[in-house]
Formats: structure tokens, sequence, C-alpha cells
């Protein structure tokens, strides 16, 4: 022992040499997100880890940007996610909403719905945020050309902002690092229902029913992580796990997840075994536990245009490749959204 030590000693004035130490890592920087949606339930609830996500670092939450041919009300949704936003503490963030029309339109006792639940849940009745100075696809434009480098897009809605803005052969593709979407079905049925299903197949999900020229473009244009429903199908909205959010949930996130999934019709569609946490896994996956999605392959994606199947999501040859998740782990998801929303 002593021997080892004498040969730390520096031979000049006898100084024992200070051990060497490694430079300290430096931190990741966080991930550039722009977040794209309808802005109805799920989507608002996956704003509301997304919150947490950029107050503790991991992304760096530069644009929300709404579609207005979705789930959400045009010009509320807009107020919900500024809501959502300021109870987050997160005032900042810049919102935008767009007005393109997509080919479907969303059932309409659904969107009222929708609404009822985000304005009891978010308490913002009466509010009416002045129009965006830019739209949507203008926002998304500027967030992409003004970035340093790449930047991640969540689009849990249907596709026609970021269509409009990164369009096939754009030059800003090459700024978008890949575009997580939530939406599709691949080997599994479709979710149309009510007014949505006279005149289809239900081979479709609903997000790239309501505008499949723009799903077809965006996939063509830039790289995509799809998480279709042969993921979100394995993670039901169970009344237990809403409880569990409720007891456990210590951030302002959890209280308005809490607080949607609690609303008298949310808690109806519930108990019927409605809902799914499908913007919420296409989010972890993406910016949370990687590990939630179980499978995931390489796919050749077609988006149907017309007749009975438009909306479609054929694996097919010639289609665009996709990266496809196939399966998802329920407890794991549960207890990686719970995490998140707490800042673990």
């Amino acid at each position: 022992m002593r021997t080892a030590l004498l040969a730390l000693v520096l031979v000049a004035g006898g100084v024992l040499a200070p051990p060497a130490t490694a430079a300290p890592s430096p931190s990741p920087s966080p991930v550039p997100v722009i977040y794209d949606s309808d802005l109805d339930v799920d989507d608002a609830s996956t704003l509301a880890y997304l919150c947490v996500q950029h107050r503790e670092k991991r992304i760096d939450l530069r644009a929300v940007t709404v579609t207005n041919n979705g789930f959400g009300t045009p010009g509320r949704a807009r107020q919900h996610a500024i809501s959502v936003l300021e109870q987050c503490g997160l005032p900042g963030v810049p919102v935008a909403d767009g007005s393109d029309t997509g080919v479907h339109p969303a059932p309409a006792s659904t969107v009222r719905d929708m609404e009822e639940v985000l304005t009891g849940a978010l308490g913002d009745a009466g509010r009416t945020p002045p129009p965006s100075k830019l739209t949507a696809a203008q926002l998304i434009a500027k967030t992409l050309a003004s970035a340093k480098g790449k930047v991640s897009v969540l689009v849990t809605g249907p596709l026609s902002n970021l269509a409009r803005a990164v369009p096939p052969g754009s030059p800003l593709a090459h700024k978008v690092a890949v575009a997580h979407v939530m939406g599709g079905a691949v080997h599994v049925p479709g979710n149309l229902f009510g007014e949505a299903l006279p005149g289809f197949d239900n081979s479709q999900e609903l997000n790239i029913w309501l505008d499949p020229p723009s799903a077809r473009a965006a996939f063509g244009a830039v790289p995509v992580r799809l998480t279709p429903l042969d993921a979100t199908n394995h993670v039901l909205i169970t009344q237990a796990y809403v409880d569990r959010v409720g007891a456990e949930g210590r951030t302002p996130s959890a209280r308005i997840v809490h607080s949607i999934m609690t609303q008298p019709i949310m808690r109806d569609g519930i108990a019927l075994q409605y809902f799914y946490w499908w913007d919420a896994l296409a989010a972890v996956w993406a910016y949370g536990d990687d590990a939630v999605v179980t499978e995931a392959r390489k796919t050749p994606i077609v988006v149907v245009q017309h007749g009975e199947q438009s909306g479609r999501t054929a694996p097919r040859a010639g289609g665009d490749r996709l990266l496809v998740a196939l399966g998802a782990d329920p407890v794991r998801f549960e207890q990686a959204f719970l995490d998140g929303l707490n800042g673990v």
C-alpha cells in the first residue's frame, strides 16, 4: 500500500499529485419539440405531460399548434391549449391554430362533448383568445426554419398542419428529426363510430380518416414513427388508474389530467371502456420510456384516399416505410405516464 502511495508522489518538491478526475459529462440538450394536435381530451392530457418534460429539461417545447378540423372546437381548442400551458406555468409557449378543412368531418356530437369536458376541467368558459398572428402551419414552418438543429414533431390529430407546413420536397423537411404520429390502424380494425361510420368499412383510425391526403403527404415528406391502434388498444383508460393519478399526482399537470378524466362525460365513457391513452402513449414512447412499446417494425404504409376504406393505413409494398408500434405494455405505460406527470 505504501509503495503504491509513493508512486503518486511527484519527485520535484515531493508533493502528492491530486488524483486524476474525469471531466463531468455535459448534460444532454433537451429535445426541441413542436406539438400539433386537435386538442381534445387526450391531447390536452398529453400537453400536460409535455409541460413537465419541458420543465424538467427533457424536451424544449417550442410551439403548440392546433388543427380546427378534428375533435376540438375552432377557437376554443386553441384556448384550451393556452389554458393548459398557463396552468402548468408555461404561458410563453407560442400557440397557433389552423383552419384547413378536412376531407371527413368529425362527429359533431363528440366535438360538443369534448368541448364540454375541457371547459369543465380547465375552467376557461367565456375565454376566447385573439387570433394568432401566424397560422399553425406558419408557426411550424417558422419554428423549423429558426432552429439551429433538427426538431422533433409530435402529431396527435389529423396531419393537416404538418402537411401544409412541410409538403413533400420542402427544404424544411430535413429540419424534422422525426414526426411521432398517433394515428392509423395497420393490422387491427379501425375506431370509427356514430356519424363517421356510414359509407366506410371501419378499417380506419379517426386521425388519419379526418384528412387522408395530408397523412399521405406527411408520410412521404418526413421520417415517421407511427403509434397506431395496434399499440394503443393495449392502454385502456381505467377508473382505477384515474383514481391513482388523483391520489399520487403531485403537479398541476397531474391535476389537469385527473380533472379531465373525472368529468361526468369521461367517467361514463371510461366505465363503458370507450377511451384509451391514444396520444399519451405516443408521447411517452417518444419522450419518456421507449420500452412502453413492446414491438415496433419498419412497415410500408399506403394511405387509402377514396372509397369505403378512405383513410385506411394499409401495409402494402411500395408504401412509405414507417416505424410502426405494434404492441404496448399497459403496466409499464401507466407507471411511466404517472412518473412523467410527476417529473420523476
